[in-house]
């Protein structure tokens, strides 16, 4: 896929906000002591998520956790060329 792909599949299926509402989901349903965190005041970037295509069937889409102005991690959702959610993966430095 080429940047201009990538950039109409984010427009296509929404994943900004799919982005947002699965980190949102994900904050609601899970306490501090389970995501390892001190406390929930997180901020993701989804304006510019870093990519990766995997396997040619699928691609992952990567943005930055940050917590007091410090990178405390990041935040992966993987789609399906049919822009399905697939996986998300939340990784704590």
């Amino acid at each position: 896929m080429t940047d201009l792909q990538i950039k109409d599949f984010i427009a296509v299926y929404d994943i900004q906000q799919k982005f947002i509402k699965s980190f949102r989901s994900l904050m609601e349903q899970n306490t501090c002591a389970d995501l390892d965190i001190s406390h929930k005041n997180i901020s993701i970037e989804t304006i510019n998520l870093d990519f990766e295509l995997l396997d040619g069937d699928s691609i992952a889409f990567k943005s930055q956790m940050d917590q007091g102005g410090n990178k405390i991690g990041y935040y992966r959702l993987v789609f399906g060329l049919n822009g399905e959610l697939i996986d998300d993966f939340l990784v704590i430095y």
